[in-house]
């Protein structure tokens, strides 16, 4: 049984949307619904009834009515229809939310003051890059590409663009030229916006050659770029016209950004998700699993080259004010961003696992401010840092995430209504048909297996951009179980109905038939403190036999000596089992992540077995390209 760190009050629970909803479900459905399992139940079993019920929950604005909320398609995933004829616009629903009550955004970056934008002071920016657009032809469907950090003009963009129907895309300014280049070329923009420079770290990055470098190998481009900042940019904003905000009513399924997949490997898939989606999606998550509400702060640090910076945007839906913290989290000192989210009292942090582990070092106790909730995803939070966040933080409720770019949100997430469990998730999210299949297909409990989806969401992918007859998107999920998403993690559902997430299920390690999911072996490697990170991968071998190295970054100062890689193995053997235990435990200078904060198992495990680099992972994707030369010498 895992530690039970926190449980709702029953004021906590009442006041919640979740619990509102719940409440507004029973009696338009004249139906009884006294728990969260009943209630997901019917989300998943009427799945029309519940769509139609959040669209009325929260009182989405159709422009035009729909003739029915879903229709299945023959594939039974691809091609479903959603809410047929309705019209709406994304950003109508965050600027109905305008107020003089509150802040719209609240911004800071490294080494410079905290800055709040009003409502008023965002719809006008919005409103004058509006007149521009239009101004340049941009019409519904047209791409309007961007290469920027996370700001108040990031924000004020991606508004602008979805406001009048055209579709967005950035990349976060860490990108390689090569990797950003590859994505943006799929998808014919006829506006490039960029950064001429960032700072991260203390340290400036002078981007300007190589985005006009971009711009000229963009051919569909209509203009040079515009550089965010400068003189095109600042007459941009003063041409404001002072007329209302116009909101383009289009089509549920109309396409509202392309995001990208990591591309670990070959080109990174453009994935295309709808205004309709994503709008009904996004309030489910943010205002019932996360119970953000109005008036509240919400940040949760990321680029805008990670699904997590959209999530984060659907904040303004349920009325919070979105903060953004640009920069290292880590400078100009370590605790640099707990001081901004103190300092601030922000009610929802979320950041990356990996951020939570590494500070598990320092005491945050600083004063009397407890956020309401702590988010976390990007990998599986270990029951340690959960732990050790609630000391932290007493009275928060600690949301750990899982879903991805994928679905542009969360299907394994919080829940106001449960407690929290060391190292576990919640609850399937209302709406989210998820199950644990074995090896044969069959679903399973209280056992590792493999994550499915059995009934479509809306914010699944409407297409790939440029994937002719869905090639790409059928190989990416169905090819496994036909008819039936499979996610490629590795979770369990526990006794009491959480869910542990075991990491990626193609990097999973395989001992004597017994399968590992990686998880495991970091949860335990992350108690040692001289360790600062580590990366496990299991080589099959043409004999039939395997070996599964540990390899571990050390932290500064500190060697790896043959009592600690006893230490590790007795630990792993104790906690787990003999086939948890590597055959060697070997140091390497720095543990390789994608630029999205994914460890690349998989790539290591492939140049390990001789592939080429360029056949295990392309380059631009890596958030230090350096970090692989351990495993590229050692062949």
């Amino acid at each position: 049984m895992r530690n039970l760190l926190w449980k709702p009050s029953i004021a906590y629970q009442e006041e919640s949307s979740l619990h509102q909803f719940k409440e507004f479900v029973s009696q338009k459905r004249q139906l009884s619904i006294d728990s969260y399992p009943i209630l997901w139940d019917w989300s998943v079993s009427h799945l029309d009834e519940f769509w139609e019920d959040v669209a009325l929950f929260f009182n989405v604005i159709f422009h035009h009515p729909y003739q029915r909320v879903f229709g299945a398609s023959a594939q039974g995933f691809i091609g479903s229809k959603w809410f047929e004829g309705a019209t709406l616009n994304y950003a109508e629903h965050i600027f109905r939310q305008a107020t003089i009550d509150r802040s719209a955004l609240l911004f800071q970056e490294e080494n410079k003051p905290a800055q709040e934008i009003s409502w008023k002071e965002l719809e006008v920016m919005v409103r004058s890059i509006q007149e521009y657009l239009l101004g340049k032809g941009i019409q519904p469907g047209d791409r309007v590409v961007a290469v920027l950090k996370n700001s108040p003009a990031s924000v004020a963009l991606f508004l602008a663009v979805n406001s009048i129907g055209a579709i967005w895309s950035c990349c976060s300014p860490d990108f390689g030229a090569t990797s950003i280049s590859e994505r943006f070329a799929q998808v014919a923009p006829k506006l490039l916006f960029a950064e001429a420079a960032y700072t991260y770290n203390g340290k400036l990055f002078d981007l300007k050659d190589s985005m006009i470098d971009l711009a000229s190998n963009l051919e569909s481009l209509v203009g040079d770029v515009i550089f965010v900042g400068e003189q095109i940019w600042q007459t941009i904003l003063s041409q404001d016209t002072g007329l209302p905000l116009r909101f383009k009513a289009v089509p549920f399924d109309h396409p509202i950004w392309i995001l990208y997949s990591s591309g670990t490997t070959g080109k990174p898939k453009a994935i295309t998700h709808s205004c309709g989606g994503i709008l009904l999606e996004h309030l489910k998550a943010l205002a019932l699993h996360q119970n953000v509400q109005a008036g509240e702060r919400f940040i949760w640090y990321a680029t805008t080259g990670w699904m997590m910076w959209n999530y984060a945007l659907s904040s303004l839906l349920v009325g919070a004010t979105l903060c953004i913290y640009e920069g290292s989290l880590v400078y100009p000192e370590k605790l640099s961003f707990w001081n901004f989210t103190d300092e601030h009292e922000i009610d929802h942090v979320g950041a990356g696992a990996a951020y939570y582990i590494a500070n598990q070092q320092f005491d945050l106790i600083k004063s009397r401010y407890q956020p309401k909730t702590i988010g976390s995803t990007g990998s599986p939070l270990p029951p340690q840092t959960f732990c050790w966040l609630q000391q932290q933080f007493p009275q928060a409720q600690i949301i750990s995430l899982s879903g991805g770019t994928d679905v542009c949100s969360a299907f394994l997430s919080g829940n106001p209504l449960l407690p929290v469990y060391a190292g576990e998730i919640q609850c399937l999210t209302l709406g989210s048909k998820i199950e644990a299949y074995n090896e044969n297909g069959e679903s399973v409990k209280n056992e590792v297996g493999e994550l499915v989806i059995t009934l479509p969401m809306p914010s699944m992918p409407i297409y790939f951009w440029n994937d002719v007859d869905n090639e790409k998107y059928l190989a990416s999920y169905f090819d496994k179980y036909p008819g039936v998403w499979c996610h490629g993690d590795w979770i369990k559902f526990t006794e009491h109905d959480g869910i542990v997430v075991y990491g990626r299920s193609d990097a999973t390690l395989n001992r004597g038939g017994v399968r590992i999911g990686t998880a495991e072996i970091y949860n335990i490697v992350n108690t040692f403190s001289e360790v600062a990170d580590s990366l496990i991968i299991c080589l099959d071998h043409e004999d039939g036999t395997s070996t599964m190295p540990l390899y571990v970054q050390m932290r500064d100062g500190i060697l790896l000596t043959d009592e600690l890689k006893a230490a590790i193995k007795l630990k792993l053997r104790k906690s787990y089992s003999p086939r948890h235990v590597p055959d060697d435990i070997v140091s390497v200078p720095a543990i390789p992540y994608t630029l999205s904060g994914k460890k690349l198992e998989i790539p290591v495990k492939k140049i390990m077995m001789g592939a080429p680099l360029e056949k295990a992972v392309s380059v631009a994707v890596l958030k230090d390209p350096k970090s692989l030369d351990f495993w590229l010498n050692s062949l």
